[in-house]
């Protein structure tokens, strides 16, 4: 193992950032090193031995254009992305990769993100990154769950989207689902969860995964209310999605008052509200999720997958699904 003195590594970094980052020549860091080309050359290719450089190959995002502007057409959505992934490329990763860009071109200096949770904003998080944005904020759009993995968390998502964007995290230090409507108002009354709300409330970018009937994920959320049997059967017969922890049926309209009367988090309505909202949903399963969304117009930006897709066209137009 080769043992580097701390002079020599801090210059070999310092020589990576400016080629890598910097987007200098070889010629131009040995000119700002005042050394040789050749020994920048040698810099550089210790830099990857060491492990102080990581070079990773991304496969381009590939989007299917018929059946993008059909959705866009059937949903009224005005951008969707139907994203096809590479025979080695994980789907989810893909979306991701996708959503991370629609975020990135929406983004400005200074601007506020909200964001809820879930494996498809997972992996637009891993794949987000800026070192040009300034002033950013990050902030959830409601509670927190305590039943999901801490990976997908919102609280989780927002801190690790803050982090690669450089930006500042506000938690909402709050569970997302309290036992009745008169704790929730108590809490609403707490400083820095009605500071918190009033900040996701004038978010310009909202990132949300689309929770759907019948998907693991959305189950969660609903576990967390407890209900009685009886009324849970009733609510299912009418239930089509979730975004951010907030139901609705498949004509768009909310499932619940009962239920929403105990979500900590911004309503629909509100959310619906916020400038540009990036909606994530990968798998057939998440079709009534998707549609009840764009009936309730809470979608501006739809990233999906192939699977996503053909479902969603299935269920509106069943003689014209065109799989790719």
């Amino acid at each position: 193992m080769t043992i580097v003195k701390q002079r020599e590594a801090e210059l070999i970094l310092r020589a990576a950032r400016l080629y890598y980052e910097g987007h200098y020549s070889q010629d131009q860091v040995a000119s700002k090193l005042n050394t040789s080309r050749s020994n920048v050359s040698r810099m550089l290719s210790d830099a990857k031995r060491l492990g102080f450089v990581e070079i990773k190959i991304v496969s381009p995002t590939h989007k299917h254009e018929a059946l993008s502007a059909q959705l866009s057409e059937l949903l009224k959505i005005n951008d969707v992305q139907v994203i096809t992934s590479e025979a080695n490329d994980l789907t989810l990763n893909t979306v991701g990769r996708a959503a991370a860009s629609a975020l990135l071109k929406h983004l400005r200096d200074n601007q506020t993100i909200a964001i809820s949770w879930g494996r498809g904003l997972e992996a637009t998080v891993v794949n987000t990154h800026s070192e040009t944005l300034s002033g950013l904020k990050v902030t959830q759009l409601m509670g927190s769950l305590s039943s999901v993995n801490t990976s997908v968390s919102a609280e989780e998502v927002g801190r690790n989207l803050a982090k690669n964007l450089n930006a500042q995290f506000i938690p909402f230090l709050s569970p997302v689902v309290v036992s009745n409507a008169k704790t929730r108002d108590s809490l609403l009354e707490e400083e820095s969860i009605a500071k918190t709300l009033r900040l996701a409330r004038t978010a310009h970018v909202a990132l949300v995964g689309i929770g759907s009937a019948g998907s693991s994920s959305s189950e969660m959320v609903f576990e967390e209310f407890k209900s009685p049997k009886a009324q849970r059967d009733e609510l299912v017969k009418e239930y089509a999605g979730d975004i951010a922890a907030r139901f609705y049926k498949k004509d768009g309209t909310p499932l619940s008052a009962a239920l929403d009367a105990r979500v900590i988090g911004l309503t629909l309505e509100e959310i619906k509200n916020i400038p540009r909202v990036i909606g994530v949903a990968s798998g057939a399963e998440k079709v009534l999720g998707v549609v009840g969304a764009a009936r309730a117009g809470l979608i501006d930006t739809l990233i999906l997958d192939l699977a996503c897709a053909n479902s969603v066209i299935k269920s509106l137009q069943p003689t014209a699904v065109k799989s790719a």
